[in-house]
């Protein structure tokens, strides 16, 4: 069962930023200057659009998906199985702050952020996440994950039903 993500918020400035990087590398790449052959160009362009894909693919990569025996987190390279058995699920107040490690795109937050706000002790998170606030976190072994579903009290229904721990 696919679960859909929150809406992606983020502030204009940081949208502009994001997007002005692969911009910024074209722009730089037809600067004229003699060291700057056709091949550099070319290779600057080359990576301006890797950048530009990156962006684009990222967020829409990002997927929650409930199976018969786990949650699985899917994000650009990578997946990760939560079975149900000993997974703990709660909603939290808390906001991803300052990433540690990992990848914080508009739309696209994966990786290991720091937690404020939670009230419940937890300060470091791993986020596979939409938005930085208004989540989920599941907590399976030693390990807390940020989830950010459209609809967290369906999400965590539908956790209850299939075994998992859910607090209220």
């Amino acid at each position: 069962m696919k679960i859909p993500l929150a809406a992606a918020r983020a502030p204009a400035l940081l949208r502009a930023v994001t997007w002005g990087v692969p911009v910024l590398l074209v722009v730089v790449a037809f600067l004229p200057d003699e060291d700057n052959t056709p091949l550099l160009q070319g290779a600057i362009i080359v990576l301006a659009l890797v950048i530009f894909a990156w962006f684009q693919l990222a967020p829409r990569r990002l997927a929650y998906t409930l199976t018969s025996d786990a949650v699985v987190i899917q994000r650009m390279l990578n997946q990760t199985r939560l079975p149900y058995a000993g997974l703990s699920a709660r909603r939290t107040a808390g906001v991803l702050g300052l990433r540690t490690f990992g990848t914080g795109l508009p739309g696209y937050l994966t990786g290991h952020f720091t937690l404020a706000h939670d009230g419940q002790g937890v300060s470091r998170v791993r986020a596979a996440a939409s938005t930085g606030q208004g989540g989920v976190l599941l907590c399976s072994g030693d390990a807390d994950y940020f989830l950010t579903p459209a609809n967290p009290d369906a999400f965590l229904t539908e956790l209850t039903r299939r075994g998992a721990q859910v607090a209220a």
